[in-house]
């Protein structure tokens, strides 16, 4: 690390919710850092200054305004950064995998990305934007509080990251998962959900417990129910929360808190999809009680 520029402090904070962590750092010098494999998958928003890194053979130079992967989750890396501010978002790999249909402890090789910056300059913007959300509207949250919001807003991110950047994380269907999309896929895949709406779970779990693969439980919703899995139980936590609007006190109760309750942050489709369900708003249902 060179000397500091005078009279320019160095910044760091780091806010944590659940399984997302984002980083904020700001060091008015040039340093190089080296580091072990993360483990993670991390996103790095480079708002001012310039920054080099290397990760195995692929060196990749970022400067303001870029976005970029900061390595191969499972592979060391080094860089030089140069006076340069930063926003760093951490995801877990598992969730990134999961959401790409990979089941957890499936033998495969590690996620991989094909190249460390986005498709476009449109995703590298969709990917501020989101962050962006996730830090006004999530992170802001008390500590503890509104797991399912927390858990909806890692999704979007994990989602986010496949939109955005190209990986190698998408299997190939096989035959298997297309023998295995049945009606009882779906009716075990069913149950599950209906007994476990509060809780945190995603499309392994709930493949899990149908006993087949991610893309195999795809697979079955879409050729069954005209629909997906996650769709599904949304429309489920959509009834919960109706259920609750109906039945609460509205001197006590809000809108915004039974809609937090059952995993829906924005509270703009919140509305829009309660009222194409249900023919009202949810503060009509809610003043109805």
């Amino acid at each position: 690390m060179r000397t500091p520029a005078p009279h320019r402090p160095f910044q760091y904070s780091r806010t944590s919710a659940g399984p997302l962590a984002l980083s904020t750092l700001a060091l008015p010098t040039e340093y190089s850092y080296a580091t072990d494999p993360l483990g993670a998958v991390a996103i790095t928003h480079v708002v001012g200054g310039r920054m080099v890194r290397e990760c195995k053979d692929d060196v990749t130079r970022a400067g303001p305004g870029d976005v970029l992967a900061i390595s191969q989750p499972h592979l060391p890396y080094a860089g030089r950064v140069y006076c340069a501010d930063l926003r760093a978002v951490t995801v877990p790999l598992a969730l990134v995998q999961e959401l790409a249909g990979r089941l957890p402890g499936q033998k495969a090789r590690p996620l991989r990305f094909t190249r460390f910056t986005p498709v476009s300059r449109a995703m590298a913007d969709q990917w501020k934007r989101t962050v962006d959300y996730v830090e006004a509207s999530i992170l802001a949250l008390p500590s503890g509080g509104a797991s399912l919001v927390v858990d909806a807003a890692a999704r979007l991110l994990a989602a986010t990251v496949l939109a955005a950047f190209p990986t190698d994380a998408r299997p190939e269907p096989v035959l298997a998962d297309t023998r295995d999309a049945t009606s009882e896929t779906v009716r075990r895949a069913v149950a599950y959900i209906e007994s476990h709406p509060a809780d945190d779970i995603g499309l392994a779990d709930v493949s899990a417990a149908a006993s087949v693969t991610p893309r195999a439980l795809q697979y079955a919703f879409r050729r069954h129910l005209a629909t997906t899995p996650m769709a599904y139980l949304r429309r489920v936590r959509l009834a919960h929360a109706h259920a609750d609007l109906v039945a609460a006190d509205p001197t006590r109760e809000t809108v915004t808190a039974i809609a937090h309750r059952w995993g829906f942050h924005h509270q703009g489709r919140f509305a829009a999809a309660y009222r194409e369900a249900y023919g009202v708003p949810p503060r009509d249902a809610l003043a109805g009680s």
